[in-house]
């Protein structure tokens, strides 16, 4: 059998320990089991961004748009501020 390795936090503060308990007694689960879906989801979604960002950096370099083409930022800043 593989072992698992176990992680203690320190220093967590007491209204965030309240929070978490509060929010795994609504799913039904218990505080450790409600900690440990929160962490996987947070590394799941580091490795769906990276996946992200590698194919939205793919798709540029085959749009090649020219050095002086607006950011996409600013576009939507400036769509922003004419509303």
């Amino acid at each position: 059998m593989e072992a698992v390795p176990t992680l203690y936090i320190r220093n967590l503060p007491p209204e965030v320990y309240e929070r978490l308990k509060r929010r795994a007694k609504r799913h039904g689960r218990s505080v450790n089991a409600e900690a440990l879906l929160i962490i996987k989801a947070v590394a799941e979604r580091e490795v769906r961004d990276a996946e992200i960002t590698r194919r939205l950096e793919e798709i540029a370099i085959r749009v090649n748009l020219p050095p002086d083409a607006p950011r996409p930022e600013d576009l939507i800043r400036e769509a922003r501020d004419s509303r």
